[in-house]
């Protein structure tokens, strides 16, 4: 009994092997089979790639038929990650609409108290800009010259010096004026020299261009500290740009000149605005009347008065 048991049991154990033998050979083939696939894949062959088209056009009805129960899936689940997203952003943009609320009852207290302190001071308004955009007709971006060329001239009621801005902030000035165009002069520029301020303590220097992608600043007072990060704006001083037009912020640079990465894209200009802004002192120089008012004004100074 034990050994028609143990018979029975052999016989067992040799039936089912015999069907994993049998799948063997099936199992070398398809191996065979993908990498004879894979080596011809790598072969870029008129044939081949045919061929592969020609399967990828066959098996494409069968992809879109296999596809369609699983679109709404698809959809589910991009909408339910949509949602999700959503709901962080809304709370995001609460808690930003919350800060900007506050930031705007302070600003409008700081603006009443700046009113009434100029009133009292009596300080002289600022000058109100005019502007017109122009787009830029033509580039001369290279190793020695870096200006643009704008499609506005004197027709325009545009003249040389005005200074040029776009959308990220101040980019240069105007140095050449025909009748319906003119060549501005960029930041970047060897010739350009712009007076600013740099940072939250106000130091003053001169940016300079040197026909690279970041102008240097110059001439900063001794002991002034300037870190990387730092805004730079027009200054005002010799009364050739306006106050407070945005140029950049301080790059990462540890040199004696640090450099300033303009935010505006030089490179990639297309249309630009012209700033109405007219120079007091050039219009004090030109002008006689007042020139002479100021002269008839002065107080002489005899030589009986001073000391000996």
């Amino acid at each position: 009994m034990a050994r028609l048991k143990d018979g029975l049991l052999f016989s067992r154990r040799g039936d089912d092997a015999v069907p994993g033998r049998r799948l063997r050979p099936i199992l070398f083939f398809f191996v065979f089979v993908s990498c004879a696939l894979m080596l011809l894949s790598r072969l870029d062959h008129s044939i081949l790639a045919g061929t592969r088209w020609q399967i990828a056009s066959w098996l494409t009805p069968v992809l879109k038929t296999a596809m369609i129960p699983v679109e709404p899936i698809r959809d589910l689940g991009r909408t339910i990650s949509t949602q999700v997203a959503l709901q962080s952003e809304l709370e995001r943009l609460r808690q930003e609409n919350r800060r900007l609320g506050n930031w705007e009852w302070r600003a409008r207290r700081l603006e009443t108290k700046l009113t009434d302190l100029e009133a009292l001071a009596k300080v002289v308004p600022e000058q109100k800009l005019d502007f017109v955009t122009s787009r830029v007709i033509a580039d001369s971006i290279g190793a020695f010259v870096h200006n643009v060329t704008i499609e506005a001239g004197r027709t325009r009621k545009v003249e040389s010096g005005y200074p040029v801005i776009n959308a990220d902030g101040l980019i240069g000035r105007i140095v050449d004026v025909g009748p319906d165009a003119a060549r501005v002069l960029l930041a970047t520029d060897i010739n350009s020299r712009i007076p600013v301020v740099v940072g939250p303590k106000a130091v003053r220097a001169i940016l300079a261009g040197d026909n690279s992608a970041e102008p240097r600043l110059m001439y900063l007072a001794d002991g002034a500290k300037v870190s990387p990060g730092d805004d730079v704006s027009t200054s005002g001083v010799g009364g050739l740009f306006p106050a407070g037009l945005r140029l950049g912020s301080v790059a990462d640079d540890t040199s004696s000149e640090p450099r300033v990465a303009l935010k505006a894209d030089l490179d990639r200009l297309d249309y630009v605005s012209v700033l109405f802004f007219n120079d007091p002192s050039a219009r004090l120089i030109n002008d006689p009347v007042s020139r002479k008012s100021a002269t008839d004004s002065a107080e002489p100074i005899s030589a009986e008065g001073m000391d000996p």
